[in-house]
């Protein structure tokens, strides 16, 4: 080997600090070069060559000494990185550790928060048997306790042991959140149903539509009634005549009823009267009102919260796992809301044995003429015993009539209806003749709604035309009039309060059958939600929940047939009276005492026994199809209305003796002093009229006054 090519290759080894390239592969060489430099038993191994060890220890010797050197560098360069390296490796694991135990300890926290919140529903249900609502809540503390465990002993373990548990306890919390959710929902949203909160509304209503505004009444007369129980005509209308200091420079005057202010304000007796916003839904129906509100103006009107005073509805000891009745009232009102003035157009008395699992469904016609237990027990319509006293008027008069304790009521708007028929997916009804009808907002032209005769599946709207239909085209009505326009050929089927008393209960029905076939809590859920805005009760949650055994039954049996329902409706016949409050002569409709007492009993066995015999009869019959019977229904004898007879053309001592046989107090005015004066006979004073009208009820009668005057004697002088 040359000289030149020995420097040459030994120059190959030399180090140049400027070289990265260089100084890159001695780094990623170093353990190898290490050993070469530092290994004396290379040494040694050449020490036993003479000839070439001289040769290598001349040529090596300032190789070993640069690769030292090198490797020295190397390794202060390198050592420090790797500890670094380690430190920081160190600190990401106890960063990772750390966040593990903050997300175990969350998720700890939450399923211990999910398990009281479930624990909490669950106690809400106090009417599920306590063995299930016992496991329920010991899943919930197992679950918390048993998972806990495994997230916290997985921080001493691999990652796979906390990524399970984890993902297992985020399952369990997405249960136990769906789980409560619906357990409160529900229960929450049906006592939102009976809030006893009132949102009463009054309005100054006038037929002058000159006036604009309460400012300008002066030296008017304005009506209010004398019913303090009435919140919209008495109670909030003298607040309001107070804070607007209208009797100031006006006259207020005072009603027996609101019926006798409206025809005050119509005859232009007075100039304004206070009345419920929603008086066009309740007058609209009488006659000389169907354009009550084109005809009139409000000058003013103010709302006010109040608390409901009905809870003295409710029976002492009332249950619903024991037998119970209900008053179902329809509200009339083309607005949201069941608080404020109505029409009950729709009365319906049931009654439930859940021993027996038998109802009883009556249907009180719209325009029964009977004694109410408000206004001083006055005769009236029974759907005007919710103008201005909500429901309690109307649950005592029906009570009285019947002579049963009322346990629940419920009121529902007929918007409320239609809201109801289409969550639970319509309804199944056989129609017997096809009409039309407006709707819910009682609007015709393209908003008429048409139902044609046959097994339909009514939706909201179908369902409610056909729970209040009761005209027929060109029958005399204004509704019969608009239904010749839109529905002329559909005449046929017998239409009256009678008809729609028997079309409400197949709706009712309808809807009973249609909601048993839901399972889904969502959908009730919604129901709830959609309805409560039209929709109040004095039912609560956990008087609901007393059902619990026998919805269970009916599910577990998947038969919503098992419920036995007898369909009873109160009839009567028609006379004409005297209204007092109306100044007129209309024709109203009495109960049949028989019809009365048929139903009477049959709600007294519905509710005392524990059995009925004798439930269903019926006759097979190819020719004559069997009808279930409707009690109430049937030939009875005309109801003895007393009313008062015309004085005129009888004796004294007659009308006295009328008088005394019924209990009324008789006066004798002289018509031109304005005195009383007795008389015996006729001897002095002749007959010109009394002031109460014949045909009168007999009952709202305490006293008979006759105006009388007093003949002219001729003195002839004698000569």
């Amino acid at each position: 080997m040359s000289k030149n090519k020995k420097k040459k290759k030994n120059n190959q080894y030399k180090f140049n600090p400027h070289n990265k390239k260089q100084y890159y592969n001695k780094k990623k060489k170093k353990q190898t070069k290490k050993i070469v430099s530092t290994e004396p038993v290379i040494i040694k191994e050449i020490e036993t060559e003479p000839v070439i060890t001289t040769e290598v220890i001349e040529e090596t010797e300032p190789i070993t000494e640069v690769v030292t050197e090198v490797n020295t560098e190397i390794i202060e360069e390198v050592e420090p990185k790797t500890e670094v390296k380690e430190e920081k490796k160190k600190e990401k694991k106890h960063k990772i550790k750390i966040f593990r135990l903050i997300l175990i300890i969350l998720c700890s926290l939450s399923l211990l928060a999910g398990s009281l919140l479930d624990t909490y529903a669950i106690v809400l249900y106090e009417e599920i048997e306590t063995l299930l609502r016992i496991l329920g809540i010991a899943i919930t503390i197992y679950l918390f306790l048993f998972l806990s465990y495994l997230l916290f002993r997985s921080l001493k373990r691999k990652y796979i042991a906390f990524i399970i548990p984890f993902i297992i306890s985020i399952i369990v919390l997405l249960i136990e959140g769906t789980l409560f959710y619906y357990l409160n929902k529900i229960y929450t949203s049906i006592d939102e149903l009976s809030d006893n909160t009132l949102l009463k509304y009054t309005a100054l209503v006038t037929y002058d539509l000159s006036l604009n505004s309460y400012e300008e009444l002066n030296n008017k007369k304005i009506g209010i009634t004398n019913d303090k129980e009435d919140y919209e005509g008495n109670i909030l209308p003298k607040e309001v005549i107070s804070k607007l200091k209208l009797d100031e420079n006006n006259t207020v005057v005072v009603y027996d009823s609101t019926l006798e202010e409206l025809y005050a304000l119509k005859n232009n007796e007075i100039d304004a009267g206070f009345f419920s916003r929603n008086y066009v839904d309740m007058f609209y129906s009488l006659d000389d009102f169907e354009d009550i509100e084109e005809e009139t103006k409000i000058l003013y009107e103010e709302s006010k919260e109040y608390q409901d005073i009905e809870e003295d509805i409710k029976s002492e000891g009332a249950s619903l796992n024991k037998p119970f009745s209900m008053l179902l009232i329809g509200v009339d009102s083309s607005k949201n809301g069941v608080t404020s003035g109505y029409n009950a157009d729709v009365l319906l008395l049931v009654t439930f044995n859940p021993k027996t699992l038998r109802a009883t469904l009556t249907s009180i016609p719209r325009d029964m003429y009977l004694k109410t237990a408000c206004s001083n027990g006055s005769y009236r319509r029974i759907n005007t015993t919710t103008w201005g006293s909500s429901s309690s008027c109307a649950v005592k008069t029906v009570e009285n009539m019947f002579d049963v304790d009322i346990d629940y009521y419920a009121k529902v708007n007929f918007k409320g209806v239609v809201q109801l028929v289409d969550a639970v997916g319509g309804i199944d009804v056989d129609v017997d003749y096809s009409f039309c009808e407006q709707n819910s907002s009682r609007k015709w032209g393209d908003k008429t709604v048409y139902v044609e005769a046959g097994h339909q599946h009514l939706n909201g709207e179908q369902a409610l035309a056909f729970a209040r239909n009761r005209h027929k085209p060109k029958d005399g009505s204004k509704t019969g009039k608009l239904m010749a326009r839109y529905c002329p050929t559909w005449n046929k089927g017998s239409r009256n309060d009678y008809t729609r008393g028997k079309n409400q209960m197949k709706v009712i029905v309808g809807i009973i059958k249609s909601a048993a076939k839901m399972d889904n809590p969502q959908e009730v859920v919604a129901i709830l939600d959609k309805v409560k805005a039209n929709f109040q009760t004095n039912v609560k949650s956990k008087d609901l929940l007393q059902l619990y055994n026998l919805a269970k039954s009916i599910m577990v049996s998947d038969n919503t047939n098992l419920v036995n329902i007898q369909r009873m409706q109160l009839s009567g016949s028609g006379k004409k009276i005297y209204e007092p409050q109306s100044k007129s002569y209309p024709s109203v409709t009495f109960p049949y005492p028989g019809s009365i007492s048929d139903i009477k009993k049959e709600i007294k066995a519905n509710l005392k026994n524990t059995s009925v015999k004798g439930t269903k009869k019926m006759s097979f019959d190819l020719n004559n199809p069997y009808k279930d019977k409707i009690i109430g229904q049937g030939s009875y004898s005309a109801p003895s209305i007393p009313t008062l007879k015309s004085m005129s053309g009888l004796s004294v001592s007659s009308i006295k003796s009328y008088a005394s046989s019924n209990g009324l107090k008789l006066r004798f005015i002289d018509n031109s002093t304005g005195q009383d004066v007795s008389i015996d006979d006729w001897s002095n004073y002749t007959f010109v009229k009394q002031k109460e009208h014949k045909d009168t009820i007999l009952s709202m009668v305490s006293t008979l006054t006759i105006y009388v005057k007093k003949k002219e004697i001729n003195n002839i002088e004698t000569e």
